[in-house]
């Protein structure tokens, strides 16, 4: 069975593509739209916690839509973050040459991204076609899980009333 990009070392090169392409992009457009350009360190860091904060989102092939909310919010961080960084407070709300060149990175990373999430998947399905499959289930090494249905959800006065007012019935003799 083929590792699927939602597992393992896929999962984590589709986080660092994520970290990596987003930091880098907004460091060059905020070093671009009039910001300084800060030091390695900073821009690693940031790039890492990006690739961190995108473990929990990774566990499914990301949309165009899903991928363009992450980017934009990360966009927003990376902006305020440097402006920090660059001991300019008042820099906190972009002026309109930064604004335009987020908006450029962003539009750049998501496409970027969304072109290599399909990319992925697809060569994950054909070496997965390609690969032989086991035509025995593997051995049990735990018990074997039994799934249980859920009793169907009642509705909150239901669930009062049966604690409240229990039904009775005639003792058994």
């Amino acid at each position: 069975m083929a590792p699927a990009p939602t597992r393992g070392a896929a999962r984590v090169v589709r986080c660092g593509a994520v970290g990596l392409s987003t930091g880098l992009l907004a460091v060059l457009a905020h070093a671009t739209g009039g910001g300084h350009l800060p030091s390695l360190p900073h821009v690693l860091v940031f790039a890492l916690a990006i690739a961190w904060t995108c473990v929990p989102l990774t566990d499914r092939q990301l949309g165009f839509g899903e991928l363009l909310g992450l980017i934009g919010v990360v966009q927003v961080a990376a902006h305020v973050f440097l402006a920090v960084l660059s001991r300019h407070p008042r820099d906190v709300l972009p002026s309109p040459p930064a604004l335009l060149t987020h908006l450029v990175a962003t539009a750049v990373v998501v496409a970027a991204l969304t072109g290599f999430e399909q990319a992925v998947f697809r060569l994950a399905a054909a070496v997965a076609a390609v690969l032989p499959r086991r035509l025995s289930p593997p051995p049990a090494f735990a018990p074997l899980r039994i799934p249980i249905a859920a009793h169907p959800p009642q509705p909150f006065s239901e669930v009062l009333r049966r604690r409240t007012l229990p039904r009775r019935g005639p003792p058994r003799s």
